[in-house]
């Protein structure tokens, strides 16, 4: 993953953040949801990219 995935990741959380805290404070419900899904997905982005680059480590040290 690049860079530009990196800060997609995080835009995804911090949006997903700011959402979440938004709509808890107006109490709407389904913008609430909506941040709380888009902030999971930020972080799954987060964790495959640790992930990919755990793999990455492991097939340079197999080499």
């Amino acid at each position: 993953m690049g860079i530009a995935d990196k800060i997609n990741a995080k835009a995804d959380r911090a949006v997903g953040a700011a959402k979440d805290k938004v709509g808890a404070a107006t109490d709407n419900a389904e913008l609430q949801a909506q941040g709380l899904a888009q902030n999971a997905v930020g972080r799954a982005a987060d964790r495959g990219q640790d992930v990919e680059g755990a793999a990455r480590d492991i097939v340079e040290d197999q080499e």
